[in-house]
């Protein structure tokens, strides 16, 4: 007997498992308390959110050349990626719960641990851009097993010191989205505070952007198609500029033209420029004024809502001025695929076809606009899209916004990107009669939705009583080729399709209502019109007034618009192919001038070519070699030759 109590008493050590460690594993056949499943998925959903959301910004100034192809983050991303990893690791630490609930002789934790801690690596490795998908995977893999063999050994230690620290992780997630989302309220109602007192009855400035609208397919330019009713009010009831010209024939040298009143090499944002660590505050733009700047001097609060999260956003340093600057993170759906695992998800499931059953299930589930693609992203590489913001979203924040307070005027600064490919309105907004599928169709599909938007906005306002105080600007960033000049899209060249834009200022009672400008104009001229309309005392744009080509001697004296293509890589493949055909901005930065008959477009490898668009809107003629044209190369070129 004593013999045999001596031999079982041996059989633990004898077996190499030492008694007093016994308790640190699980005891076959009982399950894991839930509570040390979700600490652990807790735990670790936290870490790998701050460390991606950290590594999104870190990465994303690092890779900053490959801009017009990745999706895009700011600080929010801090807390939104935390919340997405948290629930994502919650689910799967359910899971894994359920299951050893079943089958008890299944190790919880041990499991739960390898998954997260492998997902944790591969999203970690993957935010850098620089991993393939597979090598990330086998290299997620190894850390896993290896952590594995490290938790075999202190896995109750492990696991307490993860419960105890997971409130602590709780903690500092609920501080970031305060600091993040309270800072920026605390901010913005400060700078409100710190404003001058606005003159009194001082209107209100709306400016409108729609991206990639080129004029002739408005009605109120003569398009044959109605596309355009909202914008042909403001057109009768304000001035109307018929030759209006963008400042470059893309997004971002736009938009800094737009906010600076300047030319593309004054300002130097020709191209995306590399993000300083800290910011860009006062650095960007060559250190220029903006309108919104200007603005606020006058006691304005101001606001952008742009639906470009590409070139018009703080990251690319044209969010100086704006008190109140909406630019990313529009939506829950948007959130989740700006995070490293809802771009997998969005890269497994949400660019299948229509048929298919995810595509459905979304649509059943009230997520279709979750399926709705934006330029933004990788997609045409063979990653994913991003999720387009509609003008819809842009009037809610912008109306929104003006609301919450009416006893200061406001400047709102408005980026619509309905008109930009891919072409057409949302799923289930209705099609006008002419769509029958084709490009030109579907374009003009998206120029109609978006006037109709512009209506609804207008009549928000109205509803708000701010109308009628409140000057409306509406133009655009650049036009679009769509087949002219063997060209799809834009930023390629300078042709008059591509930089030739709407531009209508209307303030019913205090703007002369249904004037029509021919002389070609710049919209760079916005930002010191603006502020002569408002009555500013100082005014830092070189101008000229638009307002004041009311009378024949300012007509005659008037500045040719000049436009610029500084040499860029941002071209899409479709247009890239016209390299070596036509001159295009791959090769070379590009100036053009326009005059009230000649458009010269000078290239710096392959020369001029001149346009006499007067006698031909198409610019099918190329007359540099004709004494006529020669004339009229040589009379323009010194305002091109800088």
């Amino acid at each position: 007997m004593i013999s045999s109590s001596r031999d079982a008493r041996a059989v633990p050590a004898a077996a190499g498992i030492p008694s007093q460690k016994f308790s640190s594993r699980e005891p076959v056949g009982k399950s894991t308390p839930l509570r040390s499943l979700f600490s652990v998925a807790v735990w670790f959903g936290i870490v790998a959110g701050f460390g991606e959301g950290f590594g999104l910004l870190l990465f994303q100034r690092i890779n900053w050349r490959q801009w017009a192809r990745v999706m895009h983050v700011s600080k929010e991303i801090l807390w939104i990626s935390p919340v997405v990893d948290l629930c994502f690791f919650v689910l799967i630490a359910v899971g894994v719960g359920l299951i050893s609930r079943i089958s008890r002789r299944i190790p919880a934790i041990r499991v739960l641990g390898f998954l997260l801690v492998g997902l944790t690596a591969y999203d970690w490795l993957m935010l850098t851009g620089h991993f393939y998908r597979r090598a990330a995977i086998l290299f997620a893999l190894g850390v896993a097993v290896a952590f594995n063999r490290w938790l075999g050994k202190h896995e109750h230690g492990a696991v307490g010191a993860w419960r105890r620290s997971a409130p602590w992780l709780v903690a500092a997630l609920a501080i970031a989205v305060a600091g993040i989302e309270g800072g920026k309220r605390i901010s913005e109602r400060l700078a409100i505070s710190n404003l001058p007192t606005a003159a009194p009855g001082a209107p209100n400035v709306l400016v409108i952007v729609v991206d990639t609208l080129r004029a002739d397919h408005l009605s109120s330019y003569g398009y044959s198609r109605p596309t355009s009713s909202n914008i042909d009010d403001l057109a009768r009831n304000g001035v109307m500029f018929e030759n209006a010209i963008a400042p470059s024939s893309w997004s971002l040298p736009s938009h800094a033209s737009l906010v600076t009143g300047r030319a593309v090499h004054e300002h130097g944002m020709g191209n995306v420029q590399p993000m300083p660590w800290l910011g860009w505050r006062s650095t960007g733009l060559n250190g220029l004024p903006t309108l919104g700047e200007a603005l606020q001097r006058q006691g304005y609060r101001t606001g952008g809502f742009s639906a470009n999260r590409i070139y018009l956003t703080s990251n690319v340093g044209l969010g100086r001025g704006f008190i109140h600057f909406e630019d990313y993170f529009d939506s829950i759906g948007d959130s989740f695929v700006r995070t490293q695992f809802g771009r997998e998800f969005a890269r497994l499931y949400m660019n299948r076809s229509p048929k298919s059953k995810f595509t459905r299930a979304f649509q059943y589930f009230g997520l279709g606009s979750w399926l709705d693609k934006d330029s933004e992203g990788s997609g045409d590489y063979g990653g994913i899209y991003g999720i387009r913001k509609r003008a819809d979203e842009v009037n809610r924040e912008t109306l929104r916004w003006v609301a919450r307070d009416k006893q200061r005027p406001f400047f709102a600064f408005l980026n619509y990107l309905d008109v930009h490919f891919g072409y057409g309105g949302p799923a289930g907004y209705p099609k006008p009669a002419w769509d029958h599928g084709s490009t030109i169709d579907e374009y003009d599909a998206g120029v109609k939705y978006t006037d109709d938007l512009i209506g609804q906005l207008l009549h928000g306002l109205d509803s708000l009583g701010v109308l009628k105080n409140t000057i409306v600007i509406v133009t655009s960033d650049h036009g679009e080729a769509l087949g002219d000049h063997g060209l799809s899209f834009h930023g390629a060249a300078l042709y008059r399709e591509l930089v030739r834009v709407p531009l209508v200022i209307s303030w019913p009672g205090h703007v002369t209502q249904g004037i029509r400008v021919e002389r070609p104009v710049s919209n760079s001229a916005i930002a010191n019109t603006v502020l002569n309309i408002v009555g500013a005392k100082q005014n830092p744009f070189p101008g000229p007034n638009l307002m004041a080509l009311g009378g024949a001697s300012a007509a005659k004296d008037w500045p040719n618009p000049i436009s610029e293509l500084p040499q860029t890589n941002t071209i899409v493949a479709a247009d890239k192919i016209m390299q070596g055909k036509i001159p295009i901005a791959t090769d070379g930065w590009m100036r053009t001038v326009i005059s009230s008959q000649w458009q010269l477009i000078r290239h710096e490898k392959f020369g001029d070519q001149i346009y006499d668009w007067k006698s031909d809107p198409a610019e099918s003629a190329d007359l540099i070699n004709t004494p006529k044209g020669r004339d009229a190369a040589a009379t323009l070129a010194p305002e091109i030759s800088h």
